[in-house]
Parts: C-alpha cells; sequence; structure tokens
C-alpha cells in the first residue's frame, strides 16, 4: 500500500506541473509575449505592429519584432526574412526591393490582311458562234479561264476591187492561236499578212475588233488585199462587216 500512495502522490504531482505549465501558456500567450514563429522566419506581426511609425514597416525579424524603414542596419543572415516584408540587405543596410516590373501582355497581332477577292474573267468561257453582215460563219472559243479567244474561224469574205472585179475567199481559220481579253471583254486582231490572188502575189491586213459581254460577242471586220495582175495594179477590200455571234455552250 506505501508504494500505490508514493505512485498516487507522483500523478498528482505530475498533474500540477502540466496543469502549471498550460496555464502559464495560456497567461503568457495573453501578454503577447509568447511566439511559435521560429527565429529568423517572418510571421504576421502581433498587436506590437501598432507601435510603428508612419512610414515604417511591422515586421517580425530573428523571433523579435521590429519596425524596418530604408537605412537601418540590418544582418545579412535574416536576407530571407527582410525580403518578406520588402527589404533586402545591402552592405549592412536595409533597402528597398524593387517591384519587378509588370509583364505586359505581348502585343496584339495585326490582323491578317484580307485576301482581295479574285479577279473576275473578263469573259464567260465557251463557244460563240453566229453570223457576219454578209452572211457567212463566224465562230470562235473562249478558253475555261475567261482569259482568252482561241480557235477563230470565219467564213467566205467578199471583196470589191479597183479598177474592177471583185475577190472572194477568206475562210480564215486561226488555229489554237490564243487573242488575249482586255479587263472591259474587248479583243483585236490587227495583221498584215502576204498571199496570193490565182498566182499573182499580193498583201493584206486583216482587221477584226470583238467585245464580249454575258451570252453573247459582237464585232467588226474588214480585209484589205492589194497585187498586181499583167501590169494593173488592183488594190481590193471588204469594206467594215459587222459579226455577232451568241454563246452556244
Amino acid at each position: 500500500m506505501g508504494s500505490m500512495r508514493g505512485l498516487s502522490k507522483v500523478r498528482v504531482a505530475l498533474m500540477l506541473v502540466i496543469g502549471a505549465l498550460v496555464l502559464g501558456g495560456l497567461s503568457t500567450a495573453a501578454s503577447g509575449a509568447l511566439t511559435l514563429t521560429a527565429p529568423g522566419v517572418g510571421g504576421a506581426p502581433t498587436a506590437d505592429s501598432a507601435s510603428c511609425k508612419a512610414g515604417f514597416k511591422p515586421a517580425r525579424i530573428g523571433g523579435k519584432f521590429k519596425c524596418l524603414k530604408s537605412g537601418q542596419p540590418c544582418a545579412k543572415r535574416y536576407q530571407q526574412a527582410y525580403r518578406r516584408y520588402g527589404f533586402t540587405c545591402v552592405s549592412g543596410h536595409l533597402k528597398k526591393r524593387a517591384s519587378p516590373p509588370a509583364s505586359s501582355p505581348p502585343p496584339t497581332p495585326p490582323p491578317a490582311p484580307t485576301p482581295p477577292p479574285l479577279p473576275t474573267p473578263p469573259a464567260q468561257p465557251g463557244h460563240y458562234k453566229g453570223l457576219t453582215s454578209q452572211l457567212t460563219n463566224f465562230e470562235f472559243d473562249v478558253t475555261a479561264d475567261g482569259n482568252f479567244v482561241t480557235h477563230l474561224v470565219t467564213g467566205q469574205i467578199n471583196e470589191g476591187c479597183s479598177p474592177g472585179g471583185s475577190l472572194y475567199g477568206g475562210d480564215l481559220n486561226f488555229g489554237s492561236a490564243t487573242i488575249p481579253i482586255a479587263a472591259d471583254g474587248s479583243f483585236t486582231i490587227d495583221d498584215s499578212y502576204e498571199s496570193k490572188v490565182d498566182e499573182d502575189p499580193a498583201t493584206g491586213h486583216l482587221t477584226i475588233i470583238g467585245r464580249l459581254s454575258p451570252g453573247t460577242a459582237t464585232g467588226t471586220l474588214s480585209d484589205t488585199v492589194s497585187f498586181t495582175h499583167d501590169g494593173t495594179q488592183f488594190s481590193c477590200g471588204s469594206g467594215l462587216q459587222t459579226w455577232t455571234a451568241p454563246r452556244t455552250g
């Protein structure tokens, strides 16, 4: 029984000591003197913050409350703590840390230029076929891109001559040769050539002018021929013929 009483006394004594520590801790915390912050680590300022004058920064450095200001002496070993409050220790004195410049957003790239619209072809592709004012054939094709006349063919071209007589011929075929079409839908053939009238050498000049519009084409045709036969100079011409050629496909 003696040993049991001794153990009870020890337990009571321990409980009293623990109670004293707890009460002491509560009492100390209430006074504001107790801190759980490890030395050298910045924490939230306590009620002592109110004691800092205007222009000073309340801080906890090395476990102690400080009022920081640029120019104060400092210890390099507390550099990490100073940084938490916006300072740095340089050559033994505090300096305000420069705030990093705010990163500006990358400039907005200019909008991509609107691509220009595709040019409208000057003429509608397809085959055009009609008659001249002499009621002879006139036909041609417009290439798929609408930019050229090709496969132009005419029928007979009748010409009166001076000092007399007449010529008939023509039946021109330009094959796969291409004639450019201008932006306004017009095209022109203006060509001098050499040929024969029977066995007599001759020179000629052919002019064909056309203009295309949706669904049809119109224009003019003229041809002149000069030659000498049995010592007589002849000049022949078709005059200005007109032609119309609707688009047939």
